[in-house]
């Protein structure tokens, strides 16, 4: 074990208990041999510190912080990131999970690249939902390994406004590992010590990493998977259900303090990720000696990208209305209030009908219907993701076709007469 440096995989939650347990279940599965697993439970009221318990009793690697009282997304996340022993660390919702062998490969990537931050595109796996009856699984196509230059993902996000696709976003939030070297040196150029200094940990984290190191490297074999549930913290922001509003408004209430960036108008946290997304570069940005560098922001982009966001989303009234006043004064801060109000009145809401894919193969991704497949959680979406990968790199359009082709034959062959039976006295 003394070969092998020490991953921490730990898991901030909140109310996910139906979920954390085969989260829990991927990661105690690991074959690598120096693996400590931290669960940080903000003072949940269904029955995650019972489970939690009940595991730990059959694996001391896995640690419970209960919280008694309620502290919010992003203090949970930065207290249970103090206790993180040096190592490698990464970070999963209560209902992600890690692949089979996941930490053996992401350690002898690091380790044969001699990188301290190493990042991949996970597969997602949508539990059933009242949106989504039979649930979703899709994997996507990438392969081989390659360098990202940091100042070239740091750049391009002045021009997308879209940290979260971008497959090369660095975060150690379910889609990334990094040193804990790393994380100690944000924390030493942050005034409070802290580490996460937005209102969301998630691309704060892949930002503000990438600007600490020339380059890091992004892997086509994925390492963990993207769990998507009813508590997903972004699907609660599109919600306009009761308790899913009450959660969002929760959140909202716990980052009240928490203001974006002074050229975003010290306005409040807002879910549009093109103004997570400047806030994340502008905050990083202002780290006394964080070496990243990146465009000025172009502002008129920046809400055109907001409003094309607001137009096909699918918020409320209510938060609509919230995030145009926000948008208001980020343009007022700018002089673009005339040229906002101009491009508000020309914009129309488009809604968009939930298209659910149950089988397909595109040039990126492969989508399967779960229920077909007898998947049923995120212990057996990783478990098929690992083994699926492999094959979905071998297809492409011309092996699909000669697949179908050759099916064709064997279904539509036709008996062919070979004669009668020979004469046998009998």
């Amino acid at each position: 074990m003394n070969n092998f440096p020490l991953f921490t995989i730990f898991i901030p939650t909140k109310d996910r208990s139906k979920y954390l347990y085969h989260t829990l279940r991927t990661c105690t599965e690991q074959t690598y041999p120096n693996l400590e697993i931290i669960v940080a439970d903000d003072a949940s009221t269904d029955d995650t510190v019972e489970v939690v318990n009940r595991m730990a009793q059959n694996d001391p690697r896995i640690k419970l912080i209960a919280r008694k009282k309620r502290v919010g997304m992003r203090d949970n996340f930065e207290m249970a990131l103090d206790l993180i022993k040096p190592g490698y660390v990464i970070a999963l919702g209560g209902d992600d999970g890690l692949i089979p062998d996941g930490i053996m490969s992401m350690y002898k990537i690091m380790k044969d690249t001699n990188t301290e931050l190493l990042t991949w595109c996970p597969p997602v796996y949508e539990y059933p939902s009242e949106r989504n009856p039979k649930g979703q699984f899709s994997i996507y196509r990438h392969k081989g390994i390659r360098v990202v230059q940091s100042n070239t993902f740091l750049d391009r996000q002045t021009k997308k406004f879209n940290y979260v696709n971008d497959i090369e976003c660095p975060m150690f939030y379910v889609k990334g590992v990094v040193s804990t070297r790393l994380i100690d040196r944000v924390k030493s150029r942050s005034r409070d010590g802290r580490f996460y200094s937005c209102p969301t940990p998630d691309g704060y984290s892949g930002i503000v990493l990438a600007g600490e190191v020339e380059n890091y490297i992004f892997s086509g074999e994925a390492f963990s998977i993207y769990g998507v549930s009813s508590s997903s913290q972004g699907l609660v922001y599109l919600s306009n259900e009761k308790e899913a509003k009450a959660n969002s408004d929760e959140f909202f209430n716990f980052t009240k303090e928490i203001t974006m960036h002074s050229e975003l108008a010290n306005q409040p946290y807002s879910p549009l990720l093109s103004l997570m997304t400047v806030d994340y570069l502008l905050t990083a940005r202002d780290l006394p000696g964080w070496p990243g560098k990146f465009s000025k922001i172009n502002y008129r982009k920046m809400l055109d990208k907001a409003i094309r966001e607001l137009s096909s989303c699918r918020y409320g009234e209510e938060r609509i209305e919230r995030e145009i006043h926000i948008l208001y004064e980020i343009a007022k801060k700018h002089e673009l209030e005339d040229y906002f109000k101009q491009q508000i009145k020309q914009s129309k809401r488009y809604g968009s009908s939930i298209i659910n894919i149950e089988s397909a193969i595109s040039p990126n991704m492969l989508y399967i219907n779960p229920e077909e497949f007898q998947i049923c959680n995120i212990y057996d979406a990783a478990y098929a993701s690992k083994y699926i990968y492999k094959m979905v790199l071998r297809l492409n359009t011309k092996s699909i076709f000669k697949i179908l082709k050759n099916s064709y034959k064997i279904f539509s062959a036709k008996k062919k007469i070979m004669g009668d039976f020979p004469d046998v006295n009998l």
